[in-house]
């Protein structure tokens, strides 16, 4: 390959990374305008439940012992 080849390959690579680098802005910017806009109307962003749901127990309680394996007679 030639240094121009080399060159338009660089070149290439040069303005696909500048329309990744504009369209993560572009994502950036919506997505803080929606967090904003969830915050200013009153909407609350992932509320940790309050209560256990009935079917969740502490860790203490839902070990269970190992199962003894059987010995072998004989």
């Amino acid at each position: 390959m030639t240094g121009a080849d080399w060159q338009r390959i660089l070149r290439i690579m040069d303005e696909v990374y500048a329309d990744y680098l504009s369209g993560m802005v572009a994502l950036r910017k919506r997505v803080v305008g929606d967090v904003k806009r969830k915050l200013s109307d009153g909407e609350v962003l992932d509320r940790p439940d309050l209560e256990p749901s009935p079917r969740e127990r502490p860790a203490s309680a839902a070990r269970h012992r190992r199962a003894r394996g059987r010995r072998s007679r004989g």
